[in-house]
């Protein structure tokens, strides 16, 4: 039946009574709702098949799903990556002059670097450029750098940072937190120097007075997809800082910055680029003059203020350099060697693996393309925490910087995946064709379509890789020899089985032959059992009576499995 839709961004009483006077027909959103099941039901054929595929291909749980595993495929191959580095020496040559140095390229070898040195005497200046820039200051947050920056910044998690946001957001004090956009929209321009000055004077900043307000910097229509980028609401004025918990605070402040800064003044400086011949040589060295701090200013003092750790590229010093004329001749010359090693990759934190994921075949996308990347903002933190609950990722590193690392599963689950489905690429452009999809650009069932052959494929072909069970050695420990078959009886989190996928064999925990006589299986009374058919038990709960009494247990596994009660007579 015909249905109206109320579609908001914003918790505040007025926003959700703008949103009732501004219904919207149903039918706008139903490519919306096309592209949504059509990510549902690829998730599910993708993750519930590959999953049970590889399982029993491997004889354990290994789960598998459409971003998980590419996701995890990029944390691996950094890791190799890091393994595989041999790092390299290599050397250059720094030539001092009155109030500046200047550096040659790498060399290889300390010989070539030497021979460059003692060349060096007098320096005539080949290049020399001096051009005025702007940088302008950093976007709104949207979830995923909201999400990079708490992690750089605050240690948080992901999903810590997404919980935070969403309880800020059900107290009106934040705009909705799933969201891709780091804009706003033309209409809300005119409200935004009230609300840079509430958020100012919520979180005032030492040895800043006020902040300007360049609105145009942070609206674009044509940049706002379903929702506008985060910011704090007016209800920041009635809010009590002290009641919020520490996480939502600090989370609140981060937001409340960003507002601060992103329509701040932009960072201006002046760049010298300087190149010098020495020797038949080339040197180079660049200097900076600051023109205009602009936005510089407040950033750093608020990273600062919340104990993070300010990035030395925002708290801009001068490095002026002499004004020197092409062809000018610069003597006497300081030269000296300096010895470096090349360093590996970095070890995937948070912060960076969400980039990844985000960044995920943006190279082989159209320039247009809205959306790219692995998943969305709104499943990212959860597709992280689901890689280290199943076992193939952990956090390693102290209380401000943990790395997110594969484990040996995890790295064996890639090993022996199929690129179709550990490829980052192929899953990134899953995401742009379900993008068209919502904007009616797509065709829903030709998508699912291809998701289901590539499974059939998929299921039809798959093979166990030799090797396997050196890649997946059994995490179980045995408890007895199966009385059926004679092989390992080991321990799950449900029960006791036979390790013989053929065997039938199985003492499930909650077994109602030992529920109802109050008893609790555990790993010894199962080995006494296998080991002797029989094990004596004390304090058995009589389900009529209540009362307690000792007996001994007899299994019989001559048809099926079945236990009796044998009791002593003196």
């Amino acid at each position: 039946k015909p249905f109206e839709r109320l579609w908001i961004s914003s918790m505040e009483d007025v926003a959700i009574k703008e949103g009732f006077e501004n219904l919207r027909s149903g039918t706008e959103y139903d490519a919306l709702y096309e592209a949504a099941l059509c990510r549902e039901r690829a998730d599910w054929i993708v993750g519930i098949n590959a999953t049970r595929l590889f399982s029993t291909l491997y004889g354990q749980t290994l789960n598998v799903g459409r971003v998980m595993t590419p996701t995890l495929a990029m944390a691996v191959m950094r890791e190799a990556a890091i393994s595989a580095f041999k790092p390299e020496l290599f050397y250059t040559v720094q030539i001092g002059l009155d109030g500046f140095t200047a550096a040659s390229e790498r060399f290889k070898t300390k010989a070539a670097a030497e021979a460059v040195k003692q060349s060096c005497s007098v320096a005539i200046v080949q290049k020399a450029e001096c051009k005025e820039k702007t940088e302008k200051p950093p976007a709104l947050y949207d979830l995923t750098s909201l999400q990079r920056e708490a992690n750089r910044v605050l240690g948080y998690t992901a999903q810590q940072t997404l919980d935070y946001t969403q309880n800020l957001y059900e107290k009106k004090l934040v705009t909705y937190p799933r969201t891709d956009s780091r804009f706003l929209t033309e209409d809300m321009a005119h409200s935004l120097t009230d609300l840079v000055k509430l958020a100012f004077h919520t979180f005032p900043v030492e040895d800043v007075d006020n902040i300007p307000v360049h609105a145009e910097q942070v609206v674009n229509n044509k940049k706002v997809t379903d929702h506008h980028a985060i910011i704090p609401t007016r209800e920041l004025q009635k809010c009590n800082l002290s009641e919020l918990p520490k996480g939502e605070l600090a989370i609140l402040q981060l937001i409340s910055n960003r507002l601060c800064v992103a329509v701040g003044d932009p960072h201006r400086y002046a760049e010298t680029v300087i190149e010098l011949d020495c020797g038949g040589t080339v040197f180079s060295t660049k200097g900076k003059t600051v023109v205009q701090m602009g936005w510089k200013i407040p950033e750093a003092t608020f990273s600062g203020s919340m104990g993070g750790r300010i990035n030395q590229e925002q708290v801009e010093k001068d490095y002026p350099i002499p004004a020197l004329a092409v062809g000018q001749t610069l003597s006497p010359v300081m030269t000296k060697l300096k010895e470096g090693k090349t360093t590996p990759p970095k070890h995937h934190t948070e912060d960076s693996l969400l980039s990844a994921m985000e960044a995920a075949g943006a190279k082989d996308a159209p320039d247009d393309a809205e959306h790219k990347g692995l998943g969305t903002p709104a499943t990212r933190a959860g597709i992280l925490e689901k890689l280290i609950q199943t076992g193939f990722a952990e956090r390693k590193g102290d209380k401000r910087t943990k790395h997110l690392l594969p484990t040996t599963k995890g790295k064996a689950l890639i090993t022996i995946l199929p690129e179709m489905l550990q490829s980052p690429l192929l899953t990134a452009e899953w995401e742009q064709r379900l993008k068209q999809i919502e904007r009616g650009e797509a065709d829903p069932e030709a998508f699912l379509q291809d998701i289901q052959e590539m499974i059939v494929h998929l299921l039809k072909t798959a093979k166990p890789v030799k090797g396997a069970p050196a890649l997946f050695p059994s995490e179980r420990v045995s408890v007895g020899a199966c009385p059926l078959c004679g092989m390992a009886v080991t321990e799950t989190p449900k029960g006791f089985f036979c390790s013989s996928h053929a065997c039938r064999f199985g003492i499930w925990k909650d077994h109602s032959f030992f529920a109802a006589r109050g008893i609790k299986l555990d790993a010894r009374m199962i080995s006494a059992l296998l080991r002797d058919g029989r094990v004596h038990m004390k304090n058995l709960r009589s389900q009529k009576t209540g009362k307690q009494y000792d007996a001994t247990i007899i299994m019989d596994s001559s048809k099926g499995v079945r236990f009796s009660l044998e009791f002593s007579h003196r």
